[in-house]
């Protein structure tokens, strides 16, 4: 067996490459050494472990009782032998004699090697999540290792990492010691050891590059708002700057297209447009559309879309190939986007007037006062004249408000009001069967 120092320097060579602190090293191996030497006294007995990693020492110390007759080495020890330890030792004294790792024999030590393997496993897992819990979102940089049906195994330096096949860029392909970069997206324990999980294909890797790309990005004079991406294929970038002096389009582009070209090839040449975002909806959603020219918008709030009006020849321009364009728009602005030809909104707008004008005519035949054989023509006047100018704030107004509109009495408001409220009621329930 190695002595004392000799396995603490292992140990310590361990802990350097693996990225683990002297102070886990100490606490494993003391834990470790505790176990051999139950392993070999019994649980029942409590030893005294030291390790001193700085000196190479470990001191062992196990109880032993003073006895006349001594029976086992292990738990006995002689009047003469405790002298060393103690002046006048009595039969019956227990005291606390060191022994060494030699003298625990081979299967202590076995014992010990399995739970310093266990403690260090443990304590280089919690280094990984340490290390990379904070960085994910984060770019991460390795070199291919392998490549099998659904992964890629790619070394990130003190781990191996994995990139699901299904967040690869769609035909793109790697070589055993390809550079790569990718996104860090999760960290999942896999039988109890942490598993890195990259992607290329997420849009947060597309705004993280940007940021490693583009040095206004990165200083934060530019901030990327969001993005919208079909991998390998077409992209959506909205970016914003608050100093007006700053083009952040333009500077996200560069002279010639030369930055976002850069990103476009680290993407397997991924076409990225580049929009300006606006707190105004309308505004963020005509530059999302992009390159389509927008005539007019139309806000519809209770399903959040927003009706985009183009020329009759924009239509395939605005909405894309195979509907790409106005689908990476929504969502990238979070909007539901419905484009409409300008001939074909000039139809759909006539018949809403139309709609909107027989609402107005059904409203006005239903709630009109003149309807009310209880009202003359001097009473409507006078309760128009208070605000109430139709049978829905009649029959909504109280007592009060019609003894004052109309100068009666209490018990004939209450008539009107009745009136009122029995009128709608009936009319509504015949509108109801009518539907019905």
């Amino acid at each position: 067996m190695s002595s004392s120092k000799e396995i603490i320097k292992n140990i310590e060579d361990l802990g350097r490459e693996k990225g683990i602190s002297r102070e886990i090293l100490s606490e494993a191996l003391h834990e470790a050494i505790i176990a051999a030497t139950v392993k070999k006294i019994g649980k029942y007995l409590e030893p005294e472990v030291t390790v001193d990693l700085d000196r190479g020492l470990i001191n062992i110390l196990i109880p032993k009782e003073v006895s006349e007759t001594k029976v086992s080495n292990w738990y006995e020890i002689t009047v003469e032998e405790a002298k060393a330890y103690k002046d006048d030792p009595q039969y019956g004294d227990i005291l606390m004699v060191p022994t060494t790792l030699d003298a625990l024999g081979r299967q202590s030590a076995l014992v010990a090697k399995q739970k310093l393997i266990e403690k260090l496993k443990e304590a280089e897992k919690q280094v990984v999540l340490d290390d990379f819990q904070n960085k994910i979102g984060e770019i991460v940089n390795g070199t291919i290792l392998k490549t099998d049906r659904d992964n890629i195994v790619i070394n990130i330096g003190k781990i191996e990492a994995i990139l699901p096949k299904k967040e690869t860029i769609p035909g793109e392909f790697f070589n055993r010691n390809d550079y790569v970069r990718a996104l860090l997206l999760d960290i999942k324990l896999v039988k109890g050891w942490p598993q890195l999980v990259l992607s290329r294909s997420h849009p947060n890797f597309l705004k993280k590059l940007f940021e490693a790309e583009i040095p206004e990005v990165f200083e934060g004079m530019i901030e990327v708002k969001g993005a919208a991406r079909e991998p390998g294929d077409r992209a959506k970038v909205a970016v914003y700057s608050t100093n007006s002096s700053i083009d952040p389009v333009g500077a996200c582009i560069g002279v010639k297209g030369a930055r976002i070209s850069t990103i476009s090839d680290e993407l397997k040449k991924e076409k990225i447009d580049v929009i300006e975002w606006s707190q105004d909806p309308v505004k963020y959603v005509c530059n999302a559309i992009s390159p389509a020219n927008v005539l007019l918008t139309n806000i519809i709030e209770d399903d959040k879309t927003i009706e985009i009006v183009v020329p009759d020849d924009q239509l395939s321009l605005a909405i894309g190939k195979k509907g790409q364009n106005v689908r990476l728009a929504a969502i990238l602005t979070e909007w539901r986007l419905d484009v409409l030809k300008e001939s074909e909104y000039n139809e759909i707008r006539a018949s809403r007037l139309e709609e909107q004008e027989q609402e107005l005519k059904t409203f006005y035949e239903l709630y009109n006062l003149e309807n009310l054989e209880a009202l003359d023509h001097t009473m409507i006047a006078k309760l128009r004249e208070r605000g109430i100018d139709d049978l829905e704030k009649l029959s909504s107004a109280s007592v009060d408000e019609i003894v004052a509109a109309l100068e009666i009495s209490e018990d004939m408001a209450v008539g009107v009001l009745n009136a009122a409220i029995d009128y709608l009621t009936a009319k509504l329930e015949e509108f109801d069967d009518d539907e019905a």
